[in-house]
């Protein structure tokens, strides 16, 4: 860039040349303004000329500090001065060894390996500490900012983590937290599922360790427990995913999930960790905690439950040790009501001739709410009102269709979580004309 500047400089010089012999004494030239200039240039394009060498200085020289990248004769006598008698001697060492630059970490590594002398070993051990936390630093910033999402930088755990969360920058934040707070995790690539239940069941070990020493919890542990989770798939021995279950219900392990910064990543990695949960309780568990988080992929479990219990309400072998009740599938057409798109409609609509109650309910007091069945001594055993699977299924449907649902539900009340509350849309026992003309309506709702 110097050089390139001289013509700038010089322009008077190479057009107008001072004629020779007719130059008078600075005190009665009449061209003093333009001999002083010429001369000014002339000095300031041979200073630039002479400080040309050392623009390049400090790049060449970092390089080719001897106190920075010493050779290894001078490193073994550094790390011999660690021991000496003398106390300036041994702390002189100390402050030219935490100079270094981290290239010369493995070879620090090999000569603590081979030292047996006590004062050598605590003050080298010191000094690879440093330059290992200045490498980590580096490596991380590294990693953090190249636009190659798929180099790992030599975080060989990245592999992993990005099949499992998908490879994009969001998913980069996401692997550092554990890289921080569980190395373990994300240092080695995790192909074997079993090794995946092994550090899970170790990482929920450490969380239920924590709480009994009333230790603060923290939210990339929920993490970490999601991604083995996820990375288990295929182990038929593995239990991570209910485990993790009554982590993710609580804070602040939960909080990972309503992260917005990471919510595509979180999102894949909840919907690998769903099609894990099977039964009941686990799902309807699973159920609330995406709710909670907004997750979109509780659609597909909301699904999957439908899905299972017509399956086994078919089926003519024995019931299942946790079969899906109607009272999971309220949940599960709420997830619809929330977060319901139109290609759900055909699955839906199939569940509007279903009679199968999903809430019993005795009284309406106060007016427009219901309370849970008591039976009546010398009464007759029957509910006062009910909510039928079709009930949760048509409302579900209308929302999703665009109709005014409360013309057809007008004692509906809305749930901040859920969407609506089951209890809210019961009808009295014979109310089956209410329930056609709803039906009808909804046939005749153009779609």
């Amino acid at each position: 860039m110097i050089p390139t500047l001289l013509p700038i400089l010089l322009p008077t010089a190479s057009k107008q040349p001072t004629p020779v012999g007719r130059c008078t004494p600075v005190g009665r030239c009449t061209r003093v303004g333009r001999c002083t200039r010429v001369g000014s240039l002339f000095w300031v394009s041979c200073l630039l000329w002479a400080c040309l060498p050392w623009a390049y200085f400090p790049c060449w020289a970092l390089s080719q500090d001897p106190a920075t990248n010493p050779d290894a004769q001078t490193l073994r006598q550094w790390v011999q001065e660690l021991g000496d008698s003398r106390f300036e001697v041994r702390d002189r060492a100390s402050g030219k060894l935490s100079k270094l630059s981290t290239d010369q970490l493995d070879y620090l590594q090999e000569l603590l390996n081979g030292s047996t002398d006590p004062e050598i070993v605590v003050r080298l051990s010191s000094v690879i500490a440093k330059l290992k936390t200045e490498r980590q630093q580096q490596i991380v910033s590294g990693f953090l900012r190249d636009p190659e999402i798929l180099n790992d930088h030599g975080l060989h755990g990245w592999s992993s983590f990005a099949r499992v969360a998908g490879p994009s920058r969001s998913s980069k934040r996401l692997f550092l937290q554990l890289f921080e707070r569980h190395p373990e995790l994300v240092e080695e690539a995790i192909e074997d599922p079993k090794l995946a239940t092994e550090r899970g069941r170790k990482v929920l070990s450490r969380i239920q360790d924590s709480e009994i020493r009333r230790t603060e919890g923290d939210k990339s542990d929920g993490l970490a427990l999601l991604y083995c989770a996820c990375a288990s798939q295929g182990d038929p021995e593995s239990k991570i995913a209910a485990m993790a279950l009554r982590i993710l219900l609580r804070a602040p392990y939960n909080q990972c999930l309503r992260d917005p910064q990471s919510k595509r990543p979180i999102e894949t990695m909840m919907e690998q960790w769903a099609e894990k949960i099977d039964g009941s309780y686990e799902q309807t568990t699973a159920l609330q905690i995406m709710v909670e988080a907004n997750l979109s992929p509780v659609r597909n479990l909301a699904k999957r439950m439908l899905l299972s219990y017509e399956s086994n309400k078919n089926q003519a072998t024995k019931d299942p040790i946790d079969p899906i009740e109607p009272r999971d599938l309220a949940r599960a057409f709420q997830v619809f009501f929330k977060f319901g798109k139109v290609e759900d409609l055909p699955l839906l609509e199939k569940w509007l001739d279903n009679t199968d109650v999903c809430e019993e309910l005795s009284s309406l007091s106060p007016p427009g709410m219901m309370v849970p069945r008591q039976p009546i001594p010398g009464g007759q055993d029957r509910p006062m009102a009910t909510v039928e699977l079709r009930d949760a299924a048509l409302l579900a449907c209308m929302q999703i269709g665009g109709m005014d649902y409360r013309l057809h539900f007008p004692s509906v009340r809305q749930s901040s979580l859920w969407g609506f509350i089951p209890s809210s849309i019961a009808l009295k026992t014979g109310s089956e004309a209410i329930r056609d003309a709803r039906m009808e309506a909804w046939k005749q709702h153009p779609r």
